[in-house]
């Protein structure tokens, strides 16, 4: 397994983690038909166009179904054109699952999401206390599936893209969040994000990381977001035209025309709910 932050929590602790998500890396093993040949699960599907969504019988993603078809394939579409890629021609696999128990049965790990892009397949945990994040996972399938695994120097941004597409954590928006970091001084420098992102805490990591994703999509476009992730952040000078320094004034001043007021953020309900 590939997991952004390189560690991993107690399962206790993982319940508290901003959008816990794995990455498939193993090319020879399919979790999608482990988990269809999987008889303890009672599957039903349901499919359009170029997605499957699968779910138990009287789950509450049954009678939801209709309405997840319709997320997952708008979160398809909407990762489609903010990344600016194209359709990879194979089917997406979408398993909605009751609880991080049931997500443990199939990968091994009590995640809410989890995505192995060499399935095509994501799988989400979805309950009435927790929202499924199509696009968060789907996000990793272009990414890691698509795009190829990223420089050394440049894994801050697996979750920082996922999170970036995704663009909520309860209800604050990403930059609503980074900007609370900002004006509590807790927003990191681009040394701390790029070298020591683990030591900044699950959520400042991953929240900071697609906020500096937001500000270089939104000011240079997404082939400069895709060159640093295939080439690393080494020649960032180079890119984005500018010292560090310079940029990240300029990522904070970004922030600031984005967000004009602070909003006050209840961390403690983000650390203790999470995202959903």
């Amino acid at each position: 397994m590939f997991n952004i932050y390189g560690f991993l929590k107690p399962a206790k602790t993982l319940l508290l983690l901003i959008l816990i998500t794995s990455v498939s890396a193993k090319p020879f093993e399919s979790f999608v038909q482990k988990a269809i040949d999987d008889s303890t699960f009672s599957w039903q599907s349901f499919s359009s166009d170029n997605i499957k969504i699968f779910y138990q019988e009287n789950s509450f993603a049954e009678r939801h179904r209709m309405m997840l078809l319709h997320s997952a394939t708008s979160s398809v579409d909407e990762v489609l054109t903010l990344l600016d890629d194209s359709p990879n021609g194979l089917p997406l696999n979408v398993f909605y699952l009751e609880s991080r128990a049931e997500m443990e049965r199939i990968v091994g790990h009590r995640y809410s999401g989890f995505s192995d892009w060499t399935g095509n397949g994501i799988f989400l945990v979805l309950n009435p206390d927790w929202r499924s994040f199509e696009k968060h996972e789907f996000a990793h399938i272009v990414t890691m599936g698509g795009w190829g695994s990223p420089h050394p120097s440049s894994q801050w941004m697996i979750e920082g893209i996922a999170i970036y597409c995704d663009g909520w954590c309860q209800r604050y928006s990403v930059n609503e969040i980074a900007f609370h970091f900002l004006s509590n001084g807790q927003l990191p420098k681009l040394e701390q994000l790029f070298n020591d992102f683990k030591s900044l805490g699950e959520i400042r990591a991953g929240i900071s990381a697609a906020s500096f994703i937001s500000f270089i999509h939104q000011t240079y476009g997404i082939p400069k977001v895709r060159q640093i992730w295939l080439n690393g952040v080494e020649d960032l000078e180079g890119l984005l035209g500018g010292d560090p320094e310079q940029i990240e004034n300029a990522w904070r001043l970004y922030l600031q025309r984005q967000i004009r007021e602070n909003i006050e953020v209840d961390l403690d309900a983000i650390h203790t709910g999470g995202c959903g």
